[in-house]
């Protein structure tokens, strides 16, 4: 069977190697460093990238010593990957059941742009799931607009299917799943919000 994920495989295939020619954007750096701040306060050792791309993140994380799997969904990143010496698979985020370990972290940016809005909720227990008691995910998304739907001004053919929440709704369905730990809100460039989460696993004393 086909999922509507088939087609972003497609589009990220085509553009790996441009997306990897890129330098990451500052503002990503600064977040990424204040998620790597708590991660170290708390002793965390092991981390499971979501959708990572060509690798940047997951090879920052494992030069800072921590055990890393990334996972995507795009053969063509997961080489990439790789290649930079980081434990990397194909994998698509609603068969995150399928690794048989927990991590006490969760990184992954922008992936969840992907997620239709009626899969949200559940894509969210499989990532808790995938977390040890008192886990941590960073979440970097942009969004602040309501829309779902084939972005008509994107410049990557084919073009992507997005899904972009208003603040406060994403707010309310992340806290279902999550508590909230961190959030700022970020405008790197006119017009252009970007939501900036750390959130823990429910349970336990923390």
């Amino acid at each position: 069977m086909m999922r509507f994920t088939d087609a972003l495989v497609k589009t990220y295939e085509k553009y790996a190697h441009e997306r990897a020619s890129h330098s990451p954007d500052a503002f990503k750096v600064q977040e990424r460093s204040e998620f790597l701040k708590l991660l170290k306060a708390e002793g965390r050792k092991t981390l499971l990238e979501i959708g990572r791309g060509h690798g940047q993140d997951a090879q920052f994380f494992h030069s800072q010593g921590f055990r890393v799997l990334a996972v995507d969904n795009t053969p063509a990143m997961v080489k990439l990957t790789a290649e930079k010496g980081v434990p990397a698979q194909v994998l698509d985020c609603y068969d995150l059941g399928e690794i048989n370990e927990c991590f006490d972290a969760v990184y992954t940016m922008n992936c969840l742009l992907h997620i239709p809005k009626r899969d949200i909720d559940q894509v969210l227990r499989l990532i808790s799931g995938r977390l040890n008691e008192n886990g941590l995910m960073y979440l970097g998304i942009w969004g602040d607009q309501d829309f779902e739907g084939i972005w008509e001004h994107d410049r990557y053919e084919p073009k992507r299917f997005f899904s972009f929440w208003k603040t406060e709704a994403l707010l309310e369905v992340l806290q279902r799943s999550f508590r909230l730990e961190y959030y700022r809100r970020l405008e790197p460039r006119e017009g252009w919000i970007f939501n900036s989460f750390i959130l823990r696993k429910y349970g336990g004393s923390k």
